[in-house]
């Protein structure tokens, strides 16, 4: 490995030493980022490894072999500096020499890996899905999911789990809201989706993201997972959702770890959330209106018996399941939802969306209206529909704008 030398060196007893003396140079062995290790190209297993202790292995295993080497030419004591004896001090200069060198880093893992797919050292592949990408037999997944969603709103999911594993997901800014009572089957299909992506998925907070308090709620993300889950999440309160915007948007956001240096990542996830409460919808300007899918279950269930049957035969059809999906994705094309609307949230939470909604009439048949009698049937509106707060003219003149295509 090219970010350090194996040395030796004769002590004044005449004895050989052997150890690692680490290189500072930009390796292509070995990432930093944040000052902390990131991974370690492992040749034996083909695989970038994020597991630090590797890094004491491999290195172990060649200073072992040299070991071999220097006594078959010699007769003295060869005694080597292992790195996984503490009392060697390798490990603590290895420790520093991380703590001291520049980030060298690339994103791993920013792709689905399976179970039949070649890699090579430039793929960044650090694990492996435990099932092949291919075409099968969804018996039980399709008896599933056609009794918990109805045909439309299925697509929407199998869409999304088709724009992941096509690897599409990171430049799509869209991320699934399963909305409806509990009980309903979001979690179930939630299970399936942990499930196809393990060890490529986080779990995150929504009402973290969402809080001006939390400086910490993007550290889930730190491991560069492609789906984030959250099973009961909360949107009805949002203080400021710049930051979920920026997330669901894969914009590079700075990463902020506890007793960690901050450093910048783009985060490549794509968001499943499953609530009991409605998103809540600021105005016809908020960025969550163009990301936001909704799903909304059946209603329909399955017997206990033969639901439990079900889940325990989609463990094997896995892969087949990835493919249908995947297909679905590419019958549908990366851009079906780009000027899907929200309808559902927006009339539960928006009140000035259910203002326009409601006299929609008025502004049909008249081809436009004056801002005066606008306001005025708002005023109204609001007394009839007790609106706590008012907008006021010069705000209430701005929003109005945003449902008309001209304005004079």
């Amino acid at each position: 490995m090219d970010f350090y030398q194996i040395k030796e060196r004769s002590t004044k007893n005449g004895v050989i030493e052997i150890y690692p003396d680490f290189r500072v140079c930009r390796s292509k062995d070995l990432m930093v980022r944040g000052k902390s290790f990131y991974a370690i190209w492992d040749e034996e297993n083909n695989i970038w490894s994020t597991d630090e202790y590797d890094v004491q292995r491999l290195i172990d295993s060649e200073l072992k072999a040299h070991r071999e080497k220097v006594i078959s030419r010699t007769d003295g004591v060869v005694n080597v500096k292992l790195m996984s004896d503490y009392s060697s001090k390798a490990w603590s200069e290895f420790k520093s020499y991380i703590g001291n060198i520049s980030d060298n880093a690339h994103q791993l893992d920013e792709k689905l890996t399976f179970a039949n797919t070649d890699v090579k050292k430039k793929d960044y592949v650090s694990k492996r899905l435990p099932y092949p990408l291919e075409k099968g037999s969804i018996e039980a997944y399709d008896e599933l999911i056609g009794t918990l969603y109805d045909p439309e709103e299925r697509a929407k999911l199998e869409w999304a789990i088709g724009a992941i594993v096509s690897g599409d997901a990171k430049d799509i800014q869209k991320f699934i809201v399963l909305y409806g009572e509990a009980g309903a089957g979001k979690s179930t299909i939630l299970n399936i989706v942990q499930k196809l992506f393990n060890g490529y998925y986080t779990t995150f907070e929504a009402k973290a993201l969402t809080s001006t308090s939390n400086a910490f709620a993007t550290e889930v993300f730190k491991a560069n997972p492609l789906v984030a889950i959250q099973h009961d999440g909360d949107l009805s309160k949002i203080e400021d959702n710049t930051k979920l915007n920026s997330i669901v948007s894969h914009e590079e956001m700075t990463m902020n770890e506890k007793y960690k240096p901050s450093y910048t990542s783009r985060i490549n996830c794509f968001l499943f959330m499953a609530t009991n409460r409605p998103v809540k919808i600021t105005d016809a300007k908020s960025g969550i209106i163009r990301r936001l899918i909704d799903v909304k279950p059946s209603g329909r269930k399955l017997p206990a018996k033969r639901y439990q049957t079900l889940m325990t035969q989609i463990e094997f059809e896995l892969g087949a399941i990835a493919t249908y999906c995947l297909n679905v994705y590419r019958e549908m094309g990366k851009n079906y939802y780009s000027g899907y609307r929200p309808l559902e949230m927006m009339l539960q939470t928006d009140v000035f969306f259910n203002y326009i909604e409601a006299n929609y009439h008025i502004f049909k048949t008249q081809d436009g209206i004056s801002l005066s009698q606008a306001y005025e049937v708002y005023k109204v509106y609001c007394d009839e529909a007790l609106v706590e707060y008012k907008l006021p003219r010069h705000r209430f003149r701005e929003k109005i704008k945003n449902y008309f295509e001209k304005f004079y």
